[in-house]
């Protein structure tokens, strides 16, 4: 079977190089009642006779398919979209159970707990070391630049450009023209036109029509195998998941609170000596300028 691709790649390439180019620097109106809207109208007249052509070639090629085109095509697309059916139909009860059985486990895996205590522990004095660590940074900061704009000033006394932009017309105009071209082109073209002669095509509908059902029917039988398998195995995380997190998220909470009042403060006189220094010296550097 001939393939769907343009034969027209290279000009709407061409045509689409030169637009970049052209919109580097300012905005293009490509619907000023001028020349670059008449381009405009030009890149969508050529993508519109692209259109059509790609259109009737497809359909010269749907037109040409014999019998034994049908009943392959009939083979694929029925099981294809017999597949999808069971697949969709089943994955619902399949999760629906998976969740289920994966929510009693969940609920008794015995790691949740100990795991919650441990990360709420570690998070807990993280957090209540970088808190104090802030609010001690931010103490050091102001007293640090007090002094060191003091230290600076006593070391006195010390005392654009755009580029205009180009607007080159013909690069207008071309951009405009793979602008309009871009708005009209369909890609489908091809595929539609092959669609409508397969469908005009009498020997090829017989043959379809022979195939589809059948594989239709194994296609949606595998499919519903597969989609509640796949159904399940996510639905058992979900339902591990939300439970596990149930007994993690209830033991992290009490580790947390109890790190954290533990450890509070301990961040405060490391922030205030950080905070110190870096204020001291923007402060001096403020101090020298003399302003």
């Amino acid at each position: 079977m001939e393939s769907g691709l343009l034969p027209f790649g290279a000009m709407r390439l061409a045509l689409i190089l030169v637009a970049a180019l052209a919109t580097g620097c300012h905005r293009v109106d490509c619907f000023d009642g001028g020349a670059n809207e008449a381009a405009y109208r030009d890149g969508e007249r050529a993508a519109a006779s692209v259109n059509a052509t790609e259109f009737e070639r497809g359909k010269t090629v749907g037109l040409s398919l014999t019998q034994a085109d049908g009943e392959r095509d009939g083979r694929i697309e029925g099981y294809d979209d017999g597949f999808r059916s069971g697949y969709d139909a089943a994955y619902g009860s399949g999760f629906s159970e998976g969740s289920s059985d994966g929510a009693i486990d969940g609920a008794s895996d015995p790691t949740a707990c100990s795991a919650g205590s441990a990360d709420g522990s570690a998070a807990g004095q993280a957090d209540a070391y970088s808190d104090s660590y802030d609010t001690g940074y931010s103490d050091g900061n102001a007293a640090g630049y007090a002094d060191g704009f003091a230290d600076g000033t006593a070391t006195c006394p010390t005392d654009g450009a755009g580029k205009p932009s180009h607007k080159r017309e013909t690069e207008e105009e071309r951009t405009c023209r793979g602008r309009g071209y871009d708005a009209e082109i369909d890609s489908t073209a091809y595929d539609r036109g092959l669609a409508e002669g397969k469908r005009l095509n009498p020997e090829y509908q017989k043959g379809y029509n022979a195939t589809y059902p059948a594989a239709f029917q194994q296609g949606e039988l595998e499919g519903g195998s597969a989609g509640f398998d796949d159904g399940y195995d996510d639905g058992y995380a979900a339902g591990y998941d939300a439970s596990y997190a149930v007994a993690y998220d209830g033991c992290y909470s009490s580790a947390y609170q109890g790190a954290y009042d533990a450890a509070a403060g301990s961040g405060y006189d490391p922030g205030y000596s950080s905070g110190y220094d870096a204020g001291y010296s923007s402060g001096y550097d403020a101090g020298d300028d003399c302003n």
